[in-house]
């Protein structure tokens, strides 16, 4: 039996940590007709996460992780004042070529992972911390405070540890992958590793 290819996510927050393991298996099932087994999570906190140097070694304890097909997928909030260019980052952040032996894919959420939760917000109506009228914004990517934002829809406060698994385990992809580009880039992204297109856009 061929084995799964390997994702090995590097994050930013202890909520991440719970939550990207099961985004990464849904959109591998759900979005391309796949499967992969995703590592464990390797948090690099926000300062160490904007260094190259820093990430570059997270990025070789992870593709240790990676003993065959698959790769490392480092995902990092893009909410910082003097970002400009989620793609252009993401090309800076790349770590050098022939750093690690296996794909390494950047993904930076456009302003917030949180974003990604406004994208698809009426998915999460069946939380039952989320209101009845929770509805998608126009362009959930176009300013920061996304934490916030989505706060407003809730009845009670926003906590990563608590509620961002849950979300992530509610989200409809489909609407989210629709509404955010930066989404799309990290289903992109994981298309890459898993080695074979999209199956369906719809």
């Amino acid at each position: 039996m061929t084995p799964l290819p390997v994702v090995a996510p590097i994050v930013e927050g202890h909520g991440e940590m719970q939550a990207v393991r099961g985004l990464i298996t849904r959109i591998a099932v759900e979005l391309c007709g796949g499967w992969a087994e995703v590592a464990q999570p390797f948090r690099l906190d926000a300062g160490k996460m904007r260094k190259p140097d820093e990430l570059a070694k997270a990025v070789r304890v992870q593709a240790a992780r990676v003993p065959g097909a698959g790769g490392v997928l480092a995902l990092r909030d893009g909410d910082d004042s003097d970002i400009t260019c989620p793609v252009e980052l993401a090309r800076l952040l790349a770590p050098a070529p022939g750093l690690v032996g296996v794909p390494v894919e950047i993904v930076i959420a456009r302003q917030e992972y949180e974003s990604w939760f406004l994208a698809a917000a009426e998915s999460l109506r069946d939380h039952p911390s989320v209101r009845d009228d929770a509805t998608a914004p126009a362009d959930p990517e176009a300013r920061r405070g996304a934490k916030a934002r989505l706060e407003s829809m809730m009845c009670e406060s926003y906590k990563e540890t608590l509620h961002q698994a849950k979300f992530s385990a509610l989200l409809d992809l489909r609407a989210a992958r629709e509404n955010s580009r930066s989404f799309r880039r990290m289903v992109h992204a994981i298309e890459t590793l898993l080695g074979h297109p999209e199956v369906s856009s719809a």
